[in-house]
């Protein structure tokens, strides 16, 4: 009999809540589509300053960060605004994120090679880490392999 695959495995029982943080809406809604379809709670962020704001006013648990390691500032400010906020990198928003919940667990993606990361600078800090695109099955199994496990800072 074959073993069962993540996407086979039973939903989770009690849902847990998933902060992700993409800037490509179309990736964006296939990961909240897969997600919320194998029970989780998703909540979403264009880019680091939204996922902050939610981060601060969701009242319940927020049990993982999946997010982007490169996020550009918002579009809208870039053309409108003559003050700009900052924006931040998936490593950076992981460290703000975790200081205000240090329980919560982080995943990071990127559909960049190792080589372009490296260029620009950006490193994954050990983190648990998918490169885009991500099939379902991957998907499924680091989260569920990142959820088990205790939140390390």
């Amino acid at each position: 009999m074959p073993e069962a695959t993540p996407a086979d495995q039973p939903k989770v029982s009690q849902p847990q809540t998933i902060l992700i943080v993409e800037d490509d809406p179309f990736i964006k809604l296939l990961l909240c589509k897969d997600l919320q379809e194998h029970g989780y709670r998703v909540l979403q962020a264009n880019n680091s300053e939204e996922a902050l704001q939610i981060c601060k006013q969701h009242a319940g648990p927020i049990h993982l960060l999946l997010t982007d390691l490169l996020l550009p500032p918002n579009r809208m400010q870039l053309a409108t605004s003559a003050v700009r906020q900052p924006s931040m990198h998936g490593v950076e928003l992981m460290r703000c994120v975790t200081a205000s919940r240090p329980d919560i667990r982080v995943i990071l993606m990127s559909g960049h090679s190792d080589q372009e990361l490296k260029v620009m600078q950006v490193r994954r800090e050990g983190k648990p880490f998918l490169r885009k695109p991500i099939s379902l099955d991957v998907l499924l199994r680091t989260v569920r392999e990142v959820l088990s496990k205790p939140a390390q800072i």
